[in-house]
Order: C-alpha cells, then sequence, then structure tokens
C-alpha cells in the first residue's frame, strides 16, 4: 500500500469524509481503513530487530535475571501483558522469564509520584532493582514520555540491555535504546495495536505461547519452512 493510501485510510478513520460519525456506511469504512494501516504498519516492523529482542529476552531466561517493563497509559497496560505473557509456561522446555512489569504497585508509584516526581517513578524503581544481565523495555507510542526517557537513562547507567517498543521513528527513546522495535504510524491506536501484537509474536517465538496459539504457531512455521 502506498503513502496515498496510507493517508486515504487516515483520514478515513479520523472523519475526514463528510459522513456523520455515526452512519454505518463510515463505521466500515473507519474498521476497514483501521485493518488497512494495522497490517502496513505491522508488515513494516523489522525482522531482524525482533530476533535481536529474542534473542535478548533468551538471554534473561537462561541467566535468570529479570525483564522489567515500563510505559504509561495504554502503553502501561501493554508492559503488564508483556511481563505476563512472557511469565506463562507452556511446558518444561519452554520455561517462563522471570518479569515485572513497573506499572503494577499503585501505592508506590503514586507515592514516588508525589514524592519525587512523575518523570521518576520508574528510574527510582530500577535504581533499587536493576542487577548485571536484567533487560528494560520501554513502551512508548511518542518515545519522548520524560519517566520513560529517565528510566533507560537509569538502565544505561546501570549496563542493563534495553529494548524499545516505539512509534513512528522512535522520539528521543530511539536513541537510548539497544533494541529498537518500530511501528512506523502516526496513529497512536495502530501503533498500540501492534505494539501487543509484538507482545503475543514475542511470547510465540519464546515459546510461551498458550497451548492450541502455539501449536498452530508451529504447524504454520512448518508449512513455510517446509
Amino acid at each position: 500500500m502506498g503513502r496515498s493510501d496510507v493517508r486515504d485510510d487516515t483520514d478515513a478513520l479520523e472523519g475526514r469524509g463528510g459522513a456523520h460519525p455515526a452512519s454505518a456506511h463510515r463505521a466500515s469504512a473507519v474498521c476497514t481503513a483501521f485493518q488497512n494501516l494495522v497490517a502496513d504498519a505491522a508488515l513494516a516492523v523489522e525482522p531482524a530487530a525482533f530476533a535481536s529482542a529474542v534473542r535478548l529476552f533468551d538471554s534473561v531466561r537462561t541467566s535468570g535475571n529479570c525483564l522489567y517493563a515500563i510505559g504509561n497509559g495504554g502503553s502501561a497496560a501493554t508492559a503488564a501483558h508483556l511481563a505476563c505473557d512472557l511469565a506463562m509456561t507452556s511446558g518444561p522446555q519452554a520455561a517462563g522469564l522471570r518479569t515485572n512489569a513497573l506499572t503494577g504497585n499503585t501505592p508506590l508509584l503514586t507515592a514516588l509520584a508525589n514524592d519525587i516526581g512523575y518523570d521518576r517513578v520508574f528510574s527510582e524503581q530500577l535504581a533499587r532493582l536493576l542487577t548485571p544481565g536484567d533487560v528494560v523495555v520501554a513502551i512508548s507510542v511518542s518515545g519522548n514520555s520524560p519517566n520513560i526517557l529517565e528510566g533507560l537513562k537509569t538502565a544505561r547507567a546501570r549496563g542493563v540491555r534495553t529494548v524499545g517498543l516505539l512509534g513512528g521513528s522512535g522520539g528521543s527513546a530511539a536513541a537510548l535504546v539497544d533494541v529498537p522495535l518500530l511501528v512506523d504510524s502516526e496513529v497512536y491506536g495502530v501503533v498500540e495495536t501492534v505494539h501487543l501484537g509484538l507482545v503475543h509474536s514475542l511470547a510465540l517465538a519464546l515459546g510461551t505461547g498458550r497451548g492450541r496459539s502455539q501449536d498452530i504457531l508451529e504447524a504454520s512455521l512448518d508449512g513455510t519452512q517446509g
């Protein structure tokens, strides 16, 4: 799909076509436009970067270290989802990782925000928790959230490897992560949707996918690699 097609889909998604917001025609157009934008953005994710993230996560599992995930808003939910799915196990050959979504402790998060500042809610936690061999995953559409940047700076200062699930060109966070997984879209919902898809893909690649989902993936790989 070309850039003009992407722009047409974005216009339809944002209602710049004259149709009433609640019309059935516009609803159908929005659904199709969103699907097209998500598909284009997902296909544009760099496979080599994805493979690098998988290798890094697997090293955390092998060493017994911990993967820490950070994010704001919808990305906070994705961080929690990542921590959940990578901690799952699907058998003795696919042990889960030790994970910690730093968005999960609401009392601590709000105490840090109130007493120190919201820009340091992740960096303060990471400064206390990180050990050599850990990995920090930063999830951000803009890549410019101050608390994400501070968290990544703390990780770098501790010599800890980092992965970024980012939108567009990655913002300021792109220069602070070892492995940037970029989702090239200007639509926040599209980036967040593809980020969640990457979470599931990472879990499946690591063998922590759940039951039949893992079986279906393996069968699909057999068909493409045979």
